[in-house]
């Protein structure tokens, strides 16, 4: 696979899109081995205190709600995370702010180079379509000079390509669920290990106490590396009351007081992720030289796009793409006091469990109509296949479209004064399609 520069945004993202036709993941010494070839330009001293995050549902969520304390609390940040909902140029942030085009190009053009001269003396190495997008961020992070990088893994921990990194102040690992079995094993215990991959010796570690198998596995593995834990259980928060367009909750601190905290979403899944990234705060403020941090503040302003995000009025777009996440988004529906009668749409991947996912949904009192889409991708379910399982699952009425935007118009066209809300659920890929339609018709 020949690497040539190009001029424009569009012609760096084409390419990188066919990246995956010629490559497979390479094994993490391999990675390694190119990461170092970067330290030139990439010497982690220039990217700033590192917080590394893991998990399988809400590492992106812990990432956004810290990278807007950080900005909260003055600090110059880089914030790496995946997937993208519509531009590649998402999963590279500083201060709040995606990189230009322009800035991509010319990271993408440095790669060029780096790798055209590495594999002069290492020819089978290809770096793959993450591994690329990783060496670019912080290429892009170091340049900018950031004092704090926020680093999202991608799809595992261990042997993720974003540990090749040696010295983060932090390690973060979120609610641990069975999903990328495939690759990850199919238990929670193994998973679990997969994501404490990423504990570093002596480098403090926040995780959740939720799932015993998963607790014990990250603990042993904190244990081992000799690292301090900081865990959050539900006894620390409490609910206080759930609106359709917000929360209150408290903490429960032996060092700060945060008096009544206010998060902007219905989503409840999103308490326990702000909870951790409170958590993650009161450990970089103890062991890590971080000064005080506007943690209210930023909790409260966090916005984090496609998670129960209101797109247009009374449209919510929330990327719940398995199990666990639709458990959540099905819970916070429940526990909301002024959720009004809404049609749901729906589609989701193959390889998920979507059977299960589809019963969650069943169970919503307040669906009048379910409206089941296909993603338009080889690994997008069969829409005859989603129409059986929630046939066998409710009584109520569910319509199709081929298309995306036919159903999404469907649902703006039906909506009336005793069904005006309209919920979109079931993967990413779904949700920056209706995130980049919705988007143009409100703009």
């Amino acid at each position: 696979m020949s690497e040539s520069k190009v001029e424009k945004y569009d012609d760096a993202e084409r390419f990188l899109s066919e990246v995956p036709k010629f490559t497979t993941k390479n094994p993490l010494k391999e990675t390694k081995g190119f990461y170092d070839f970067l330290q030139d330009e990439v010497d982690e001293k220039r990217l700033g205190k590192i917080v590394h995050v893991a998990g399988t549902n809400g590492k992106g969520s812990v990432c956004a709600f810290l990278n807007q304390i950080f900005l909260e609390s003055g600090y110059h940040v880089g914030l790496f995370t995946s997937p993208h909902l519509i531009t590649t140029r998402e999963r590279f942030v500083i201060d709040g702010q995606m990189v230009s085009e322009e800035s991509f190009v010319e990271a993408f053009n440095w790669l060029c180079t780096k790798i055209n001269a590495y594999q002069a003396f290492h020819s089978d190495y290809i770096p793959t379509y993450f591994e690329r997008l990783f060496f670019m961020g912080m290429y892009l992070f170091a340049k900018a000079g950031v004092t704090v990088t926020v680093l999202e893994t991608g799809l595992g921990g261990r042997l993720d390509t974003t540990n090749v990194i040696s010295n983060p102040v932090l390690c973060i690992i979120t609610e641990i669920g069975l999903d990328h079995v495939k690759y990850l094993g199919d238990t929670i215990e193994q998973i679990a290990y997969e994501k404490a991959g990423i504990i570093k010796p002596k480098v403090p570690v926040v995780f959740l106490e939720r799932k015993k198998e998963a607790f014990d596995v990250i603990a042993k593995k904190a244990s081992e590396c000799g690292s301090n834990c900081y865990t959050v259980s539900k006894k620390e928060y409490k609910i206080n009351e759930i609106k359709k367009k917000c929360i209150d909750f408290s903490v429960a601190s032996r060092y700060y007081d945060y008096g009544r905290i206010i998060i902007n979403t219905s989503a409840l899944y999103q308490v326990e992720n702000a909870v951790l990234s409170i958590k993650a705060c009161e450990a970089l403020m103890r062991e890590c030289g971080f000064r005080e941090l506007h943690v209210t503040e930023g909790i409260r302003n966090m916005c984090w796009p496609g998670r129960m995000e209101e797109i247009i009025p009374n449209v919510y777009i929330d990327g719940a793409h398995n199990e666990d996440g639709i458990e959540a988004f099905v819970h916070s529906l429940k526990n909301t006091a002024d959720l009004e009668n809404f049609m749901l749409i729906f589609s989701v991947m193959q390889d998920k469990r979507y059977d299960k996912m589809i019963e969650q949904l069943c169970s919503l009192g307040k669906v009048t109509e379910f409206v089941l889409t296909h993603i338009p991708d080889e690994r997008g379910a069969e829409l005859n296949m989603l129409v059986k399982q929630f046939r066998d699952c409710t009584d109520k009425k569910v319509s199709l479209f081929e298309k995306i935007e036919d159903a999404v118009l469907y649902c703006l066209g039906k909506r009336s004064s005793s069904v005006r809300d309209i919920y979109i659920v079931g993967s990413l890929y779904l949700v920056g399609s209706v995130r980049k339609l919705l988007g143009k018709r409100n703009g």
